[in-house]
């Protein structure tokens, strides 16, 4: 009757001990992922990568005033950042529809890549047909 007092009394020391080893392997294996210095492209989001490849820069669009902020020149495949100073939300989309980042609300931001086609891109906001501007994509 002692033995199995003492086996209830541990059992849950067991168990947590166990989940404390499960969340520590989980989060060793994220950290080794957050770490790499060559993410997938479609989830970049540094400012830079190293190694031996191209160096991958971010490059910024500002809508204010219901305009975008000029001409950008980026590299294929760079991420770019895309602010929206304005109160209301807005879009920034590719006219023949290379890409499309969906509703930015007012006062946010959000990423996307840049096509890997090189190219000038004529860009437009679907909720208000008078924004245009101009991305341009060098190889």
């Amino acid at each position: 009757m002692d033995r199995s007092r003492r086996l209830v009394a541990v059992a849950p020391l067991a168990v947590a001990m166990a989940a404390a080893l499960i969340v520590s392997a989980c989060s060793s294996s994220k950290s080794t992922s957050t770490s790499s210095t060559t993410p997938p492209a479609a989830t970049t989001t540094s400012a830079t990568t190293s190694g031996s490849g191209p160096s991958t820069t971010t490059g910024s669009i500002t809508i204010s005033g219901f305009a975008y902020s000029g001409t950008l020149t980026v590299k294929a495949g760079q991420t770019i950042t895309v602010t929206n100073k304005d109160s209301v939300a807005h879009t920034l989309t590719d006219r023949n529809g290379a890409f499309n980042t969906g509703a930015i609300q007012g006062g946010g931001s959000t990423t996307f890549v840049a096509p890997s086609m090189a190219g000038s891109y004529q860009l437009k906001c679907t909720f208000h047909p008078s924004m245009s501007g101009t991305l341009v994509v060098t190889p």
